[in-house]
Parts: C-alpha cells; structure tokens; sequence
C-alpha cells in the first residue's frame, strides 16, 4: 500500500464518538479526520512503546541469564581449584589416589544438585522411554525381567523436572522359543 492508498483510507475512517451529533447535526469531515488522525497518532505511540517494552524485557532477560550462569560458575570455581591441584600433586608424586578424585566428584555432584539437577536411576528400572534411550536389547528367560534395564552406558539427567539427556541402556528382552524344535 503506498502513501496515496493510507491517505485515501485515512480520509474513510470513520470512528463513531459518544455526544458526535448533536441537535440532529452530523460532524464534519474536518472533525472525523482529525479525530482519525489523533487515534492513528496513538496507535503508533504504543507501537512504538510496545516495540520498546520488548527490548528492554529481552535485554533483562539476557542480563539474568549472564548473572545466574556467573553464579553457577562461581559456585564451580572451588572444583576447578581442585582438579589444578590433583593435576599438579599427581604431576610430582605420578600417582592419583582415587579417593581424591571421588571427592572432587561428589564436591561437583552436590553443587549441581543444589541447582535443581537430578540424576535419572535407570539400572534395574523398567524401561521408560520418555526418560531412557535403549542403545541395545539382549535376549532373557525370566519373563519378569522383561523390559528392565540390565546396564547403564550414560546417565541421564533432568534440571527441574525437564528431561536435559536420557539415560543411554540395555533393555532385557524376553527370548522367543522357536517351536519347531
């Protein structure tokens, strides 16, 4: 739509006002335009206050993302320290004793819990494939057994309740007889 077609709609717009005839008179097409204008000129005041309302909230947002995320890295910072420091003990001594590396795990496990991250159980579990990922099947006896998880090969995790990776499996999966035996 070009200049000539918004002028020509602008000059059709008619807008009914409360109180606009009076004693049987009609308002002029002066009035009506004029009052069409003052509603196109505060349609475009919000648009432009809308447009500006949604660059703000989406800079506010980016701005809490950076913040949390800093946080969580703080919280990590004490881990870190502590990988430097079995990496350089380990680099005098060449030995790493497993305890301190379990210790570090757990140090790293329980921020990340603190957090909202939860670990998916899986091993001896029915599979569920809403929350685990089957990577391979093997065949069992035991029909009671049939669809329980065998071994885990990842784990998978959920941040509030949202799924962040699935737990990568093997499903036990009844045997078939061949009858023909």
């Amino acid at each position: 739509m070009d200049s000539k077609d918004a002028e020509k709609n602008r000059d059709t717009i008619s807008i009914p006002i409360e109180g606009a005839e009076e004693n049987g008179e009609s308002r002029t097409s002066e009035q009506t335009k004029e009052s069409a204008e003052q509603y196109i000129d505060q349609l475009q005041r919000l648009q432009a206050e809308f447009s500006n309302y949604r660059r703000r909230t989406d800079k506010e947002k980016e701005s809490l993302s950076t913040y949390v995320k800093g946080n969580l890295i703080t919280r990590l910072l004490p881990v870190l320290d502590d990988f430097d420091l079995l990496v350089q003990h380990h680099e005098e001594d060449q030995q790493c004793p497993a305890e301190a590396i379990q210790i570090i795990v757990q140090k790293m496990k329980k921020i990340l819990s603190d957090e909202g991250l939860e670990t998916i159980d899986a091993l001896n579990e029915d599979f569920n494939p809403e929350i685990h990922e089957a990577i391979a099947v093997e065949e069992i006896a035991d029909p009671e057994k049939e669809g329980t998880i065998l071994e885990e090969w990842q784990k998978g995790y959920c941040f509030h309740g949202n799924l962040l990776r699935p737990s990568r499996v093997k499903v036990a999966k009844l045997k078939v007889m061949n009858e023909s035996a």
